[in-house]
Order: structure tokens, then sequence, then C-alpha cells
């Protein structure tokens, strides 16, 4: 336990100018209502002062383990206060007329909430496509240790972060995710490593975490629109 939190403590010290929060509302759109979608979510949110630094980001998902519901996500981040000010913008009779109009085109998922431990190219965040992994981990601190080593030997050319989820895991019990963006479909779909190196490092983190994370499936999403 001790290890682990010294662990903790280092890389939250090492990060902590990057470090954000988020919160993402997974939903079901009834066929041909995405554009609907769109249309209530940018005439709510284009009308609110976003705190400084928070954006919101519409993603479609293109592909998705068996089973999957959600055909969208919107996803707020920021840090800890511009989150918080925002939620409070989430409120009163334009919010609840908003919510009552949406509703008539989809449904609500999932809605989850957590933090970044580290991030990487953090100028690549914008990149349009995306990919998130998730996973159920019960030796938090050896996950981030094992994941850090490969990232140095395996890194990344877009975006790259792992983090916590605190709040709203599915029956799954998913508790860790790993997000990296690419900057086109084709980048997505070539993704993996390319090098001896990269090759090696990958399955030595798939074969050192393999006894307490349990690797729950990939969710490939494309960038609809972002607000910030």
């Amino acid at each position: 336990m001790k290890k682990l939190l010294l662990l903790l403590l280092f890389v939250a010290q090492s990060t902590v100018a990057q470090q954000i929060y988020w919160e993402q509302v997974g939903l079901k759109v009834d066929p041909g209502k995405a554009q609907y979608v769109l249309n209530l979510i940018d005439s709510f949110y284009s009308e609110i002062d976003m705190p400084d630094g928070v954006s919101l980001a519409l993603d479609a998902v293109w592909y998705h383990p068996e089973g999957y519901e959600s055909t969208h996500y919107i996803t707020f981040s920021g840090s800890l206060e511009g989150i918080t000010e925002l939620r409070k913008l989430r409120s009163g009779d334009k919010y609840d007329k908003y919510n009552a109009e949406i509703a008539s085109f989809c449904s609500i998922t999932t809605i989850q909430s957590g933090a970044t431990l580290a991030r990487w190219n953090t100028n690549k965040g914008a990149d349009p496509i995306s990919q998130l992994w998730q996973f159920n981990v019960s030796d938090p601190g050896a996950f981030l240790n094992e994941f850090m080593k490969m990232e140095k030997a395996f890194p990344q050319e877009g975006y790259l972060s792992i983090g916590l989820i605190s709040q709203g895991a599915s029956a799954d019990g998913e508790n860790h995710y790993v997000y990296t963006t690419h900057k086109d479909y084709g980048t997505a779909l070539s993704w993996g490593p390319k090098t001896q190196k990269a090759q090696s490092a990958f399955l030595t983190f798939q074969k050192n975490t393999g006894a307490y994370a349990n690797y729950l499936g990939t969710v490939t999403l494309n960038r609809v629109k972002v607000w910030n």
C-alpha cells in the first residue's frame, strides 16, 4: 500500500498541471435522429458561457464490443473547478426543457465520471478519431507502473491518457481506461506496435498485468463537434 501511495503521489505531482476531470453521458440515439440531437445540444450549450478551460464534445460510436448500446457520447472535461461550475449551469427551466426535448430522440445508457492520472501529447487532443480501452483493475499501482514503462518504449503519435473511472462503472466493473486519438481513419486502422522494441513492450505489459487487470474491450469514436 505504501508503494502504491508513493507511486500515485509521484504521478500526481508530475502531471498535476495537466490533470483533467470529466463526466461522460452515453446515449442511444434513435436511427436517423442524430442531427436532431446535435441541433439540440448545439442550441443549449452555445448559449452558455462555458467556464474557462472546460470543453464539451459529442462523439459518435463507430466500433464497439458485442452487446454495446451507446451510439454517441457527450463528454464534459476540464479542471475540477470548471466542471463543478458547469454542473451548476446545467440546471433550471431551460435545461429541463432541453432534457425533455432530447429524450424524444434518444435514451441515456450510461453516466460516468473520473479523472486522468497521466497525459501525453496534449496538443493532439483535437484529433477527430479516438479509441478507448476499458479495464477492470485490482492493483492500480502496479497497472499504472507497467503502463508508464510501456509508454516509454511504445509512445503514441496522438493524444494519450490513462485514468480512473470514479463513478458510474458498469456491471463489468471497469475502473480504469486508456484513451488515445488518431489524426485520421487510416491511422486508427493501422494502429499498433511497429518496431520490435514496441512489440516487446506491448506484450510485456499484457503479460505483467494479466493477473490483476481484466481487459473489457475497445470502443472507436468519431468526433462530431466540440464546444469550448
